[in-house]
């Protein structure tokens, strides 16, 4: 796990201060990389073959390549390259796959199997490409000055040295207001760009072009669900290949659990992960499953206590880190985690909910689903009142996604905003993937939810907030052939015959994991409690025109201070007023 950058003109002065922003993304070691026409730079954080002659960028032949990320299926693509006569002179994954590109070009990205964001620069054919994995787990950002001057980074901090003038991206910014995230192929800076996961771009001749090269497909064969286990156990067991220590996050749902049953057989020794909140004992149910789990393997077990003070003291902390806004409360229980974790690696489960279908809008459509082939309702009753028969009859896979979205909490949110209104009906990501109907509505939206909230929200905070720290953070059970063999899989096998979430999974584990949560709530915290006590007067505060005088003109504040003080008197919508809050942290903190 690595920071890249890089440029099509040379400057070194220039890429050193880029990596200052990167630096902690890879603090082992670092290298750069300039010729007339191209400068590259590495910051490496050393997991496989820690030998500096692995270090980036590395070069084959005409090829450069500075490399982010983990290839999990290096060893096997590596035997087949000797077999044909290729020589290595390290162990790494980085020679591997410039070796892989050397025979086979682009089509060699489609053979990797892992975590990335790759730039390899061919030096003979002036050509610079760009790519990021399927799922979309290691951040790439791109900037196009006047056409002519290309930058891109790990990091958008990098980038925005260069930015001409900081402009807020106001598509950006609605995608922010009605779903609490980005879903945009911009960035919130206007002019600077995400590459889309399993999205190939290539720079010749001051001209871009891109296309989607990876992508998620339903793999159409005979694989069985009893075949499953064995899927996500090798998955798992791949991705625990290290040259250094591994930990695990741990909470007492199924995904977190099933990663943990593969580590045992794997590891001899390994740490475990967990929050809990003093004097809240209701919100620790999945804390105390997970330590009476570790107890019961006597495996290390150690507990990172979250309280109030974490929230007020590691916003500001959070914005600079994630460089968007980001209103999820995990960011900061996450920061918790990744400021006490002594290991470079961390597994987790994260990927789960949307690879096996967990949430509980999967059960409701599975329901609907069933409902709909009793055909008990009169199908020419197109237009039902009820919301919930409604959804019998959507179609379109963004009117399905959209309608059991559990965003709704930003609906209604554009009366706390000044100007800047779009209606979810309206959402710019969305609309490419109206037409994209596949056999039914859970695969609908099960696909929708990889491409916007997985990458745009789960995947990004955690990779940023631990990369922070050094930490590559891990997800088997994102697996590209774990979700691609598991859409494929009955409707009714994936509830395992009931209306049970994960019904499958946790038949297929039963007798691996010693207990699970009676219920799974999602990770959780009572910041909807402190928010009416001791985080108060935080918000008040953040949240007033005083804070920041140029947000006058994006909030309108009268009603945002109404907003509070409801929340006071009854619980509404904690979700959306920690949004409001820490996009005016970052409004102020990146002088928007």
């Amino acid at each position: 796990m690595c920071g890249i950058n890089g440029y099509n003109f040379s400057d070194t002065h220039l890429i050193k201060e880029m990596m200052r922003f990167t630096e902690n993304r890879g603090p082992d070691a670092s290298g750069i990389y300039s010729s007339e026409d191209i400068t590259i730079s590495h910051n490496r954080l050393s997991i496989i073959d820690l030998n500096e002659r692995a270090n980036q960028p590395m070069r084959y032949k005409q090829f450069i390549i500075s490399f982010n990320g983990e290839i999990y299926n290096y060893k096997e693509l590596k035997k087949k390259l000797e077999f044909k006569g290729h020589k290595f002179n390290t162990d790494s994954d980085t020679e591997v796959i410039l070796h892989l590109f050397e025979r086979y070009n682009i089509e060699a990205f489609k053979k990797l199997s892992g975590i990335f964001s790759i730039s390899i620069w061919d030096k003979n054919e002036k050509k610079l490409y760009l790519i990021r994995d399927t799922v979309g787990v290691k951040p790439l950002y791109y900037y196009f000055q006047n056409k002519k001057k290309f930058f891109f980074s790990s990091s958008i901090k990098s980038i925005l040295l260069s930015l001409e003038k900081r402009n807020i991206n106001l598509t950006a910014f609605s995608s922010y207001t009605n779903f609490g995230r980005n879903d945009s192929v911009e960035t919130i800076f206007k002019d600077i760009f995400k590459l889309l996961p399993g999205e190939l771009l290539i720079l010749e001749q001051n001209k871009i072009t891109k296309k989607k090269l990876l992508k998620i497909e339903i793999n159409k064969n005979n694989f069985k669900d009893k075949d499953l286990k064995k899927l996500i156990e090798n998955s798992i067991s791949k991705q625990l290949v290290s040259d250094v220590p591994v930990a695990l996050s741990l909470s007492g749902g199924v995904d977190s659990n099933v990663v943990y049953s593969v580590m045992r057989k794997n590891l001899k020794k390994f740490n475990i992960y967990s929050f809990y909140f003093k004097d809240y004992e209701k919100f620790n149910e999945d804390f105390n499953v997970a330590k009476n789990n570790a107890k019961f393997y006597g495996d290390k077990f150690n507990e990172i206590q979250i309280g109030f003070n974490e929230f007020i003291d590691n916003a500001e902390k959070i914005v600079d880190i994630t460089e968007e806004p980001t209103g999820n409360q995990c960011a900061i229980l996450n920061y918790s985690m990744s400021k006490v974790i002594d290991e470079k690696i961390l597994m987790t489960g994260d990927g789960g909910d949307e690879s096996f279908t967990g949430y509980d809008r999967y059960r409701s459509i599975h329901i609907l689903n069933f409902l709909r082939k009793l055909n008990i309702f009169n199908v020419k009753l197109n237009k039902p009142n009820n919301k919930n028969l409604k959804r019998l009859f959507l179609d379109n896979p963004k009117d399905i996604y959209l309608s059991f979205s559990e965003q709704n909490i930003y609906k209604n949110s554009n009366k706390y905003f000044k100007n800047y209104k779009m209606s979810q009906k309206e959402d710019l990501h969305l609309n490419h993937l109206a037409n994209k109907k596949l056999e039914n509505n859970l695969n609908n939206v099960s696909f929708l939810d990889l491409d916007t909230i997985v990458p745009n929200e789960y995947l990004l905070r955690n990779d940023k907030i631990f990369m922070n720290e050094g930490i590559e953070v891990r997800v088997p059970l994102l697996d590209l052939n774990i979700i691609q063999n598991f859409l494929n899989i009955s409707e009714y096998k994936k509830f395992n015959y009931t209306f049970q979430s994960k019904g499958l999974i946790k038949n297929l584990f039963k007798s691996d994991i010693h207990q699970l949560v009676s219920k799974k709530w999602g990770l959780q915290s009572p910041y909807a409690k402190w928010m009416k006590g001791p985080l108060q007067k935080f918000l008040y505060e953040v949240l007033s025109k005083d804070y920041y005088s140029k947000s006058i003109d994006y909030f309108n504040f009268d009603e945002i201070q109404k907003l509070i003080k409801t929340h006071k008197e009854k619980y509404y919508n904690p979700d959306l007023l920690w949004s409001l809050a820490m996009m005016q942290i970052f409004l102020r903190n990146f002088k928007l």
